[in-house]
């Protein structure tokens, strides 16, 4: 579907680079090594060094996705791994820049990057951090060393675990999800259990840990505190993956605080980190457990979840920012967004709602904001808008959902008639709504001028 906004591709996000390039493009004096150590700068013109024009190959008309002939998107989906996670903001793209200068032993910059992770993360005494290739590489490396500890044997042969003398994890039933996957590659095997007491009946030599999935928490019967106290009572390890669970930002040391072993956050939600990064915060030996089956480390089931030197910086940054955030004035400016929207279409007869928010939700804790559509005077549903949205071009508002790239299996003993579709929660149909958290500077009045243009193109009531 074609736009006739002003916001043209070339032009949006050029401007967008612009803007960016000035704000991270530092002075020579600004160079700065691992975790603020001073250095002088390399000279001019030196790998990592201040953004160049690029005027032959790919990049070279400013417009890099028209080059590859994919079509970017306008993000108020939220936080979703599949249209890319959030935007990173210009101080952690510097950061990764910098990253970028030097030449560095990673797990040497692993171990002082988990030191800063602790302080800034105020956790307890005895823990640490380490930066991930995401949340999920964080429970495939931390689940490796608990059952490897630092045997050499034993980190070469996972996921072979034969001989290995604790290799069960129990995991309530209702806390299984997509990413018990991660657990399961290492070697280790799940044992379900529903109630308190299956749970302490399923303890044995075996058992390793118990793993705890953190959004899914008010689906269990048993609580994380009461996990916590069986497995302390039986010396099994505990494992929280609180991917999704930040904001509020206090969680990054609440839930160490509680007496996990080891939890894990995600970077590239809404810490604002890298996409591929994650944090993993946990007691010091279980740590340098987890590191010893990770790259840069070879022959181990973690070399494929590479951290390089740049998304460390990168995370650490963002981090930081997260962590010295205020909330209070983030909405301010989320609800300055949503009424450019409403200002623009109020004339319509579509009219807001309130602004839902729950900070203390358990995962994916986003703003979303919804308008209301007067079937009286236009003839079109709120999935008839998101839809135009996520048609626009050419730059996409929004998708309408993981399966839209058509990235799913075929079932070979599915009926021939069973359709897998996303499930979303019923709505008002005449509503429609989305995050608008994402947005970068101008997408508040793209969306605007675009909701004008299908309204005024709606078949009236």
């Amino acid at each position: 579907m074609g736009s006739k906004l002003g916001w043209s591709r070339r032009t949006f996000l050029g401007a967008l680079g612009a803007i960016t390039g000035g704000l991270i493009a530092p002075a020579e004096s600004d160079a700065a090594a691992p975790l603020g150590a001073k250095h002088k700068a390399p000279g001019k013109g030196g790998d990592g060094h201040p953004i160049v024009p690029i005027t032959s190959g790919l990049g070279s008309t400013g417009d890099i996705y028209a080059e590859l002939g994919v079509t970017p998107l306008v993000n108020i989906n939220g936080t979703v791994t599949v249209i890319g996670g959030s935007v990173m903001k210009p101080e952690v793209m510097e950061l990764i820049r910098r990253g970028n200068e030097h030449f560095v032993l990673i797990d040497e910059l692993e171990v002082a990057a988990g030191k800063f992770i602790a302080k800034i993360c105020k956790s307890p005494a005895g823990y640490t951090g380490l930066v991930t290739g995401g949340a999920a590489a964080a429970m495939v490396v931390g689940y490796a060393g608990m059952m490897t500890e630092d045997l050499e044997p034993r980190m070469k042969a996972v996921p072979d675990v034969t001989g290995f003398p604790r290799t069960e994890v129990i995991i309530q039933k209702s806390h299984r999800y997509a990413f018990d996957h991660q657990i399961r590659q290492t070697g280790a095997t799940l044992i379900e259990v529903e109630t308190k007491e299956e749970m302490i009946n399923a303890i044995n030599p075996k058992t390793l840990a118990i793993h705890f999935t953190n959004i899914l928490s008010d689906k269990g019967k048993v609580s994380g505190a009461e996990t916590i106290e069986i497995a302390k009572a039986h010396n099994l390890y505990t494992f929280n993956d609180a991917a999704a669970d930040v904001p509020p930002k206090e969680r990054l040391w609440e839930y160490p605080a509680q007496g996990w072993d080891m939890v894990t956050f995600s970077g590239g939600k809404d810490i604002r980190g890298p996409q591929a990064s994650g944090v993993l915060i946990g007691k010091e030996e279980l740590i340098h457990w987890a590191l010893l089956n990770m790259s840069p480390q070879e022959d181990r089931i973690g070399r494929c979840c590479k951290v390089g030197k740049e998304t460390i910086f990168g995370l650490l940054k963002a981090l930081e920012l997260f962590v010295n955030s205020d909330l209070d004035t983030d909405l301010r400016i989320f609800d300055e967004r949503a009424l450019v929207i409403t200002n623009a279409i109020k004339k319509f007869g579509v009219t807001p709602l309130p602004r839902e928010f729950n900070p203390q939700a358990l995962g994916n804790v986003t703003p979303r904001y919804s308008w209301q559509i007067d079937p009286t005077k236009l003839k079109i549903t709120g999935k008839e808008v998101m839809q135009k949205l996520a048609d626009t071009r050419p730059i996409g508002i929004g998708s309408m959902g993981a399966g839209a790239s058509g990235m799913r299996g075929r079932d070979p003993n599915a009926a021939a008639n069973e359709h897998h579709e996303e499930h979303h929660s019923q709505r008002d149909p005449n509503s429609f709504g989305f995050a608008v958290w994402q947005l970068k500077d101008g997408e508040d009045k793209m969306i605007a001028e675009r909701l004008v243009e299908i309204f005024k193109a709606a078949p009236k009531a």
